[in-house]
């Protein structure tokens, strides 16, 4: 789950402050929208792909103790160990469904300058983040425009995210 703060948005003496990030509006190339969506389409047909194999690998346990010699009582806790240990996996990925069916939509500030593109700020009102889009816009327009806007912001990974190992590395390099 995504953690949430307030930050401010502020257009001043030609800079847009984000928080405590600072984008000289003449470095600014672009601004936009991105609309972050869980795909909820594709963790249905991964419960569904799950809860077959499963049901599958349980008919084939359950025929295979039927088959076996045991006593009575010991194929009864064998097949009550099955059964257990399947719901527990059916209830785990019907879990893993749920958290995926009730994400929330998110909707990114994206600015664009002479380097890669920055995520400024992550939200779920996409009103507010195209709205603070054509003000950036307009602002790069007109130099003399101020706003300041208080954004309830959810943040987590923002940005790349690599791990150096050994000795005597460079880093990322760029291309």
């Amino acid at each position: 789950m995504a953690r949430r703060k307030v930050t401010v948005v502020e257009l001043s003496k030609r800079v847009l402050w984000v928080g405590a990030e600072a984008y000289p509006l003449n470095n600014i190339a672009r601004a936009t929208t991105v609309r972050i969506k869980p795909e909820r389409a594709k963790a249905v047909g991964r419960f569904l792909q799950s809860t077959v194999v499963l049901a599958v690998l349980v008919a084939g346990a359950l025929l295979v103790l039927r088959k076996a010699e045991l006593s009575g009582s010991d194929r009864e806790q064998y097949e009550q160990g099955v059964m257990i240990t399947a719901y527990v996996l059916a209830g785990l990925f019907l879990l893993k469904l749920l958290s995926v069916l009730l994400t929330r939509t998110y909707y990114a500030l994206v600015i664009e300058t002479a380097g890669p593109p920055r995520t400024a700020l992550v939200t779920t009102d996409r009103e507010l983040v195209q709205s603070l889009v054509r003000q950036i816009m307009a602002a790069i327009d007109n130099p003399q425009a101020y706003f300041k806007q208080s954004v309830t912001n959810y943040y987590g990974q923002v940005g790349d995210n690599f791990k150096v190992f050994g000795s005597g590395n460079t880093g990322k390099v760029g291309r």
